[in-house]
């Protein structure tokens, strides 16, 4: 059997015994997640050249959802979205850099309440305690960087180290009784998909064909293999789990946003709202989750914190915007429900501009809702429509919507942003000279 065949096998093995819960435990919740990652640079979302078998397998073992979207292509902002199950606007994070409010529940500390420990290991800059926030209600909030970027300096960390260094707090925990009583909520994140991209050897796809070589596409066989190499990490990290965290648990694996490669004239993400910076990888196991199950429900980040909630028996925080996948692989109550994106500019650097500086728009805001699509640009004053079920990839634009509702398509997108919440920080983090340099070479600041 090949090494990828075994590391299959091993992650099959690994998912069908989480869904065997223990009598009487707890269950833990694992959130495995990647930055930047493209659903279709994966195997089971249909990447030909992917090589990514641990993350097949947690989808063959579980519930893949088909249709998941983002709030927002920010890395900071789109966590408190996941954590919190609010818009931006409203949980105050607009930006990388900013700061979500105090004044909310978020998924650690609901979960510490409810006696769980909580453990973070993160590898993005923008995801420092001191920036978003995000670090409420954990334990533990592992943020060592040890690797430069663009020449800029340490502000980031491999896949290998980031699984080392879980799995080596994993094996700690376990050696001590008294906290091995405790359920754990387990996060850790990944970010080597993110621009600059770099080649990994033994990792890379096959190199495409002459007459297939169009712009970008070293770009893009370089971001594949980043994809393949995490995947391999998540391997080994899944195989401290299982070791080190016995028992039954929940696994969410998701990405924060997507990543553009040249679709609609832009490379990156965060500054539009088009299919590839929204639409996200989302994978669900557990006890009592159907195995090898595909979900088309239109789902995103911000059910997560219900649809956990849920499945551990705990209540919702008021107000919640997202909505419980509970049953899960079912589709939801509720019938069809929009789902809202968010375009914003780059990251929010002085505390004064928050203080004094009234609420801005964002860039963009778009609302799909049963296969159509209506995205208004702020910076053109335009607003366009798409037929998403004969054009996808959004690749041409309708002057009027593709669809009759009461009230209008475009209308809805309206009032929804205009009764929205929107919070404004009194006051904020002013940004340290490294911080700038750290967001400029993510290219979250021009």
């Amino acid at each position: 059997m090949t090494v990828a065949g075994r590391r299959l096998l091993l992650a099959t093995t690994l998912a069908a015994a989480i869904c065997a819960p223990l009598p009487g435990a707890e269950p833990h919740f694992v959130l495995l997640s990647v930055d930047t990652l493209r659903a279709d640079a994966l195997g089971t979302y249909g990447a030909k050249s992917a090589k990514t078998p641990t993350i097949d397998a947690l989808a063959t073992a579980g519930v893949l959802f088909e249709d998941a979207q983002t709030t927002i292509g920010k890395t900071g902002p789109a966590f408190a979205s996941m954590f919190t199950s609010l818009y931006p606007p409203t949980h105050g994070a607009r930006r990388n850099a900013q700061r979500m409010r105090g004044d909310i529940p978020v998924l650690a500390e609901i979960l510490g309440e409810a006696g769980y420990e909580s453990a973070a290991f993160i590898s993005n800059w923008t995801l420092r305690a001191d920036l978003v926030g995000l670090n409420r209600g954990f334990d533990h909030y592992d943020e060592e960087f040890n690797q430069a970027r663009n020449a800029v300096g340490v502000m980031e960390r491999h896949a290998d180290d980031v699984a080392r260094a879980a799995e080596g707090w994993l094996r700690l925990r376990a050696g001590d009784e008294e906290r091995n009583r405790r359920p754990l909520f387990l996060w850790v994140h990944f970010s080597d998909p993110h621009d600059p991209y770099l080649e990994r050897t033994g990792f890379t796809p096959p190199r495409p064909p002459q007459d297939q070589r169009t712009g970008g596409w070293q770009r893009r066989w370089r971001y594949q293999s980043e994809v393949n190499y995490v995947d391999h990490w998540l391997g080994r990290l899944s195989e401290a789990i299982e070791e080190f965290l016995p028992g039954p648990r929940y696994t969410v694996f998701v990405s924060d946003h997507g990543e553009s490669m040249g679709e609609h004239g832009y490379w990156g993400h965060g500054k539009n709202v088009h299919w590839p910076n929204a639409r996200i990888p989302m994978i669900l196991t557990g006890p009592g989750i159907p195995e090898g199950r595909r979900v088309e429900a239109a789902v995103g980040v911000i059910d997560v914190l219900p649809t956990v909630l849920d499945l551990l028996e705990l209540e919702h925080p008021a107000g919640v915007e997202g909505r419980s996948l509970v049953p899960i692989g079912d589709e939801p109550e509720g019938g069809a429900r929009p789902r809202y994106v968010i375009g914003d500019k780059h990251s929010a650097l002085f505390a004064r501009s928050r203080r004094s500086a009234p609420y801005e728009n964002p860039l963009q805001i778009s609302m799909e809702l049963e296969g159509a699509k209506v995205l208004h640009d702020f910076s053109k004053s335009r607003t366009v429509y798409f037929d998403l079920t004969v054009d996808p990839h959004e690749e041409r634009p309708l002057p009027a919507p593709p669809v009759d509702m009461v009230p209008p398509l475009g209308r809805r997108l309206v009032n929804w942003y205009r009764d929205l919440p929107k919070y404004e920080a009194k006051s904020g983090t002013v940004l340290s000279e490294e911080d700038i340099r750290q967001l400029k070479s993510l290219g979250y600041i021009d």
